[in-house]
């Protein structure tokens, strides 16, 4: 008997299966968006259940997953297809590849998916994933490379004679604690080190401060700030309900921070920028953020940075991953200087892409991109909320 028909593949419920988080909590690979509460998260936000495909040994010991979800693409047809109905290994989410335990397992749980789209008719398979050979595994996935992301591997050595130095450079308070616990950060070479210094010593000297957010209430001060963000880049936001789940969802078991910049400004503080940050494991995801773009030049977004890489430093988390920066250089000159480096993402298909469909695709969003900058916040919302369970 071979080694892939040792192993049985089945559905399971992410939620009611104990064995689903358990395998989670103890893969070395896995990721918060691989985790039952955010697939809870999702399931609610795109009102649909979370296919649970996994593989087991004949004990009943989970050796694969693979999450996902129905995605019925853009809302118009070419021909007869929709563009593109597929099921999706978590939409909207950069990367939730399989997690498996060996290549037997992989292809196992892999050739499981396919089959699931074989039952359909007119669907594709679109799996996300950091791992380069899954088409070598099954040859009938069709990989595609899909950009990169920007990730920071997190000193394991405490020195806080070193963090204490750097402190005292970008002026942060004494009392701020982060020299007993907090341990080694160099951020690339001196030129970015510097520039890191630089921006988080302006942001102090205009008064800027960082604290974590207390209550929904700052959700949803924050939110619109974030829609100012997504207006700008010319791209459909998540709906507010969304962030209030993972508020009430994933803060309370520390998985989700949002991170707060203010400003004194006459009697009042004024939220200038925030940023959620996502985190289990071993990885902590600079997710999404928000601030109005006449603010950027207070560089709320370094103070914060720092802030939320010193915490992860201090709970000991191991990659700091700042995500993709497509078609915006800024963003990726933003992402660089804190002494990344860049890390393949691959899309697998199956059936493989179908150029004149995406090619149409495309275009139409392209189109709906160029006079997204001109709507009100509020039709941005509520189209946002219209468009997201296409996407």
């Amino acid at each position: 008997m071979s080694s892939v028909s040792m192993h049985r593949t089945v559905e399971i419920d992410v939620h009611r299966d104990h064995r689903w988080a358990d395998f989670v909590s103890h893969h070395p690979g896995a990721l918060i968006y691989h985790h039952p509460n955010w697939l809870a998260v999702l399931e609610r936000e795109y009102q649909q259940k979370c296919i649970g495909l996994a593989c087991e040994d004949q004990s009943g010991g989970l050796k694969a997953i693979l999450p996902l979800f129905y995605s019925e693409g853009l809302p118009f047809r070419v021909g007869r297809r929709s563009l593109i109905a597929r099921y999706c290994s978590s939409p909207r989410t950069p990367v939730t590849g399989p997690l498996a335990v060996d290549d037997a397992s992989m292809t196992a749980i892999l050739s499981q998916a396919i089959d699931l789209i074989r039952r359909g008719a007119g669907l594709q398979l679109e799996i996300k994933s950091y791992e380069k050979s899954l088409g070598a595994l099954v040859p009938e996935l069709t990989s595609v490379s899909w950009g990169s992301t920007y990730v920071e591997e997190l000193p394991a050595e405490i020195d806080s004679s070193r963090w204490e130095d750097f402190c005292e450079s970008v002026r942060f308070p004494r009392e701020c604690g982060p020299c007993n616990d907090c341990k080694q950060l160099r951020f690339g070479n001196a030129r970015k080190q510097h520039r890191v210094t630089w921006a988080v010593n302006k942001a102090v000297n205009l008064g800027l401060q960082v604290r974590e957010a207390e209550s929904e209430v700052d959700v949803r001060q924050w939110y619109r700030l974030y829609l100012e963000s997504m207006r700008y880049h010319s791209f459909p936001p998540r709906p507010l309900r969304f962030f209030l789940d993972l508020w009430s969802t994933l803060q309370p078991k520390g998985q989700m921070r949002l991170l707060v910049a203010e400003r004194s400004e006459k009697t009042r503080k004024r939220m200038i920028a925030g940023s959620i940050f996502l985190r289990f494991g071993q990885t902590v995801f600079y997710a999404f953020t928000g601030c109005a773009h006449r603010d950027l030049q207070l560089h709320p977004h370094d103070i914060i940075q720092l802030e939320s890489i010193r915490d992860s430093c201090r709970n000991g988390f191991r990659w700091y991953d700042f995500g993709e920066a497509t078609e915006h250089q800024g963003l990726a000159q933003f992402k660089a200087k804190w002494g990344t480096e860049t890390r393949p993402l691959y899309r697998y298909y199956y059936p493989g892409t179908v150029g004149s469909v995406e090619s149409k695709a495309s275009s139409v969003v392209s189109l709906l991109r160029r006079g997204w900058r001109t709507l009100p916040l509020g039709l941005t919302a509520t189209l946002g909320e219209k468009l997201h369970r296409y996407m």
